[in-house]
């Protein structure tokens, strides 16, 4: 009974799907009587649950209890369609008898399973590469407004990060790690059959995803050539299922909101003004060796204890209990050659942060099936609307970086009720603008249109072949529109109002058109399985970009560039094309030894005039140990494959015309008046080719006890050379660097992925496990000691060195506080230290710490040791759940926000533990804040802000009940979910996992939209 059990919930939701087409007014519109009956396996007689049972030709239809018992209305003469995923599905023929007994074989199972891969589909079974499907089922009832979020926590290799709590953002996705230093590092996604770039944006529909596939070596990626490098994101949206009609209702509502276990905690006034009391009188006593007086002191710091306000700036800007909504609609009929399907869904998201939501409008609609029995066609299109009112959240001079360090001794509102416009800007301390009036009256709009567009004609001839002509089309078209009214302070230190106010207005237009020519051929000769493709792929992207700004308005009412007395404009277009020629071969004897070979040759835009070609080959096999004579027959293995691959794959992520010289503009003074000139701007390079990866992979599949234990294991080895590389160049040649190929970089890990499906008692269960490791490094970059480095001296630097991991993070290593004077002569010189400041190792031994970057060395390592998610979920008679953790594990983030939270020169406010400064000899504080009578030793980039990052989310928590069938609605779920519960970790920021520079540039926290809590209940109902 456990095996069948276990079935029952692999099938579940294709099962669902079914049942939920019963409409009673339909049934009792039916003639004849009603029928019953037991459906069991044909191999032990064990009934099976859950299993579908359609009257063929009609929407009749219904399931099987926990016995295998079913009853439906049928006539004689009709056809029972009987299906339960695996198990081959068999037509039952209807008689004049009211009693059946069914007899289901088991097939494949989900071996047998049609996989969507680059260009194709192929079953599990004879995939020789690196695939990882996403199983819908254990996502839940995730209340997420991008499809990215879909992938979190799902997949081997694939490391999904949540930068930004900002509505509608995408998340961050890496495939088996950073793989350049040059170029991107983003995977390609592919929509329907359309590679649509690096990046979703925000308006594709989560609701409207029907599946997603990863392909992740170069065996399943080198089909998409110079883009298939960081691996390949694969998303089919729904159709309408053959002999199926409905519609299904979402409907979710909920709330957001930011813990207190997530925020930074800041001094209160009274607190602040005590700091900035101490600080003076330290000082004094250091400075001038007495003690000051009372009255020496400013007035405003004389009696913290009397600080009239108390202002929590990251408090006053927080949109407690921000609303969500979400709501779903699809209809589907699948009766017929030829099947149709429409969606529509709006969602809905207020921001953590006040004045800031994002909604959003989806549209979609295909059409496909036969014309004739040698025609088939297809077409689909999906539109979207979305409208976004954002803040500049992100960076530690950013509206949250300044929640953090305004004055707290100014309160947001005056006595009149207006805002109090300029806080701080006394005593030394930075005057800003007041942020909870700039979300207010800041005027910062986003509007996106989307029109996503596929269709296609399959012909079918010779009986084994068939050709596929397709054509797919994305418009993308956004208008933004940023206003700082005068009323504001300005943007910088320091700048109190009125201001001059400024206005830009950006349309930006995105023209992406893809045709593809696919001839298939696809042949079973006995214990030989064929498949073979040709293809041909032509692409083109152009951009379009029209800005306007304007400053010295008459008034903050007129918000349009005509009303500004100084306007300047600009304009730009770029765009890139592609070429390719493609082919692949698929060949199985016996269902036991499986061989895979593609090449793509590609020409692109963005190389050089004598590169614009490139091959990218690959090779894979796999051998089917389980079907050997050798092997025991037994249910405890169900499939045991080992499989290897090899290929080549590009990366052109580099932008436009970067293999070109372009023009800049450079006017000069002719004849005493100003000239327009323009001038070289760059080195041309016209030799400019492909970043090229080759990547090995060696791969295991073992499905246990009946396909209830499945687990699989990789191990791959990507090497990627000829990175594209600014090179510098003599300055001889008029020009400081070029874009060339040089350099290379390593990748080199282990996944692991477990999945296992039981029963216990009457509680079904189901749970993955999947596990991470990437170790990277770069061999070479121009040279065998040659460096990168990126960032700051006040921040922190990623430095790439041949030898290490890519981005490395390098500083200071502070080794302590100096104490006395004492303490400061007996270690290396540190020109201008003082007691209290931070001493520095020397790392050069030379007996100096330089203030520069001789003395800086690694400090920080931000790529984790290892990442490891776990989905648990299962069923208990009508109830469901659903848990989600993710985590990451030793890895180094630099908090670099606390260069100004914790800045002793009392110009921001600080941290609350900064009351636990280094304050004298007698005094030295916690051992973690300086003294604050110098700024210098301190904030520069050191080890004293790298914070170990280990964290564990509890992503998403989901329950749900299925109402009983009633003749109203036949079927209905009700659900309640909450994402980012809670997070687990000692890192001291809000988000372990915040990326905001990106690239190379990783593990910096510069404070960044705060991620919430979200809550929602919501329905399903089908008809």
């Amino acid at each position: 009974m456990k095996k069948i059990y276990d079935r029952w919930i692999r099938g579940k939701l294709s099962v669902f799907l079914c049942a939920l087409l019963l409409i009673p007014g339909f049934l009792h519109a039916q003639q004849g009587g009603v029928i019953s009956g037991k459906v069991v396996s044909a191999e032990d007689s064990e009934p099976l649950p859950g299993v579908s049972i359609l009257v063929k030709g009609t929407n009749r239809g219904t399931v099987t209890d926990m016995e295998g018992d079913f009853s439906i209305q049928a006539s004689s003469g009709e056809v029972l369609t009987v299906s339960f995923i695996g198990f081959q599905t068999t037509e039952v023929p209807v008689t004049s008898q009211t009693r059946y007994q069914i007899s289901l074989n088991a097939s494949l199972g989900d071996l047998g399973e049609v996989v969507v891969v680059g260009y194709g589909s192929q079953r599990r079974a004879d995939i020789t590469s690196a695939v990882s499907v996403i199983n819908m089922e254990n996502i839940g009832d995730v209340p997420t407004t991008n499809v990215t979020r879909l992938l979190q926590g799902q997949a081997a290799g694939v490391q999904v990060r949540q930068r930004s709590g900002r509505p509608g953002e995408e998340m961050e996705i890496t495939i088996r790690g950073l793989g350049s230093l040059g170029a991107g590092s983003q995977p390609l996604f592919v929509v329907d059959g359309f590679p649509i770039g690096t990046t979703l944006g925000q308006n594709l529909n989560p609701a409207d995803i029907e599946s997603i596939t990863v392909l992740k070596d170069a065996a399943s990626t080198a089909i998409y050539g110079a883009r298939g490098s960081n691996g390949v994101i694969l998303i089919t949206t729904k159709s309408a299922k053959e002999g199926k009609v409905g519609i299904d209702f979402v409907v979710n509502q909920g709330f957001t909101n930011v813990p207190d276990s997530r925020r930074t905690i800041m001094m209160n006034g009274p607190e602040f003004a005590q700091f900035k009391k101490e600080s003076f009188q330290d000082r004094v006593r250091y400075f001038e060796g007495r003690e000051p007086s009372l009255e020496e002191i400013p007035l405003e710091f004389r009696f913290p204890e009397q600080t009239q306000y108390s202002t929590d700036w990251f408090q006053e800007i927080m949109n407690q209990n921000a609303k969500f909504q979400n709501y779903n609609a699809t209809l589907t009929a699948g009766r017929g050659d030829i099947r149709s399907l429409i969606s529509v869904g709006y969602i809905n998201q207020e921001g953590a942060v006040i004045n800031t939501n994002f909604d959003r409008f989806n549209v979609r609609a295909n059409l496909d099936g036969k014309v004739t029995d040698w025609l088939s066609m297809g077409w689909n299109v999906a539109a979207s609307h979305s409208r976004e009112n954002y803040a500049s959240t992100d960076g530690r001079d950013a509206l949250i970086g300044r929640a953090l360090w305004a004055d707290p001794r100014y309160p947001v509102y005056k006595e009149d009720g207006s805002f109090n416009t300029y806080i701080g800007g006394t005593s030394g301390i930075f005057g800003t603008a007041n942020v909870v009036q700039e979300l207010y009256e800041m005027e910062r709009t986003l509007n996106t249109n989307n029109v996503l567009s596929n269709g296609y004609l399959e012909f079918s001839f010779l009986k084994d072949f068939k050709f596929r002509t397709s054509v797919n089309a994305t418009l993308t078209s956004t208008e933004q529109k940023e206003y700082r009214p005068s009323t504001l302070a300005g943007t910088g230190f320091n700048q109190p109002p009125p201001r001059e106010a400024n206005l830009l207005q950006r349309a930006d237009n995105l023209l992406n058109i893809g045709a593809d020519q696919l001839l298939s051929y696809n042949k079973v000769l006995g214990k030989h399985r064929m498949e073979g493709l040709l293809g041909y792929s032509a692409q083109e992207e152009t951009f379009k970009r029209l800005q306007g700004n304007g400053n010295e308005f008459p008034n903050d009412v007129t918000r349009y560039l005509n009303s500004a007395i100084r306007q300047t404009s600009s304009s730009g277009e770029f765009s890139w094309s592609l070429l390719a020629y493609f082919a692949r071969a698929n060949y199985s004897f016996n269902d036991k030894y499986l061989f895979s070979a593609s090449m793509r040759r590609e020409g692109s835009s963005r190389f050089g005039a004598n590169n614009k070609w490139g091959n990218f080959p690959a090779f894979s096999a796999g051998w089917r140990i389980s079907e050997e004579d050798f092997m025991p027959q037994s249910n405890w293995i169900t499939d045991l494959k080992v499989r290897a691959s090899y290929g080549i794959t590009g990366n052109n992520a580099i932008g436009n015309y970067s293999s070109l010289s372009n023009m800049a503009i450079s006017n000069y003074v002719f004849g005493g008046t100003i000239a327009n000139g323009q001038r070289l701007a760059n080195f041309a390079n016209a030799n400019l080719g492909w970043e090229q990866s080759e990547q090995t992979d060696i791969g295991l599949d073992l499905a246990m006890f009946d396909n209830r234990l499945i687990f699989t294991a990789e191990y791959y080895n990507r090497l990627t050379n000829d990175m594209l590389l600014s090179v510098e160049m003599p300055i001889v040649s008029g020009f400081g660097s070029s874009l060339d190929n040089v350099g290379s970089v390593r990748n080199r890990g282990v996944e692991l992925a477990l999945d296992y499906r039981t029963r216990v008692n009457q509680v079904n269960l189901r749970s993955n496990l999947n596990f991470t490791l990437n170790r990277n490094k770069v061999l070479e970059i121009r040279g065998d000691n040659d460096e990168i480095w990126t960032g700051g001296f006040y921040s922190v630097y990623n430095v790439s060195k041949a030898g290490r991991p890519m981005a490395m993070l390098y500083g200071f290593r502070m080794m302590g506080i100096f104490n006395t004077e004492e303490e400061i002569l007996a270690w290396p010189t540190q020109d201008g230290a003082i007691p209290g400041t931070y001493k520095y190792f020397d790392a050069n031994g030379d007996g100096v710490i330089s203030y520069d970057q001789q003395d800086m060395i690694e400090i920080g390592n931000p790529h984790p040791d290892y990442i490891l998610n776990m989905t648990i979920g299962g069923d208990y008679k009508k109830f469901d759940f659903n848990i989600l953790f993710t985590g990451a594990f030793n890895y180094d983030v630099m908090r670099n926000i606390e260069a100004t939270t914790m800045n002793m020169d009392g110009v921001f406010n600080i941290l609350r533990s900064g009351i636990n400064r280094w304050r004298s000899p007698e005094n030295p504080g916690d051992g973690v804040g300086a003294t604050t009578n110098t700024w210098k030793w301190q904030r520069e980039s050191n080890s004293r802000y790298i914070y170990d990052a280990t964290h564990v989310w509890l992503r998403n928590v989901s329950l749900g009940y299925a109402i009983p069938n009633n003749p109203v609605i036949p079927n209905a779920r009700l659900f309640v979910s909450a994402e980012n519960l809670f997070l687990f970790t000692s890192y001291p920021g809000s988000n372990p996992e915040v990326n905001r520079r990106g690239g190379i540039n990783i593990g910096v926290d510069d404070e960044s939209y705060p991620i919430p809590r979200t809550f929602t209940m919501g329905a399903t109902i089908k008809f």
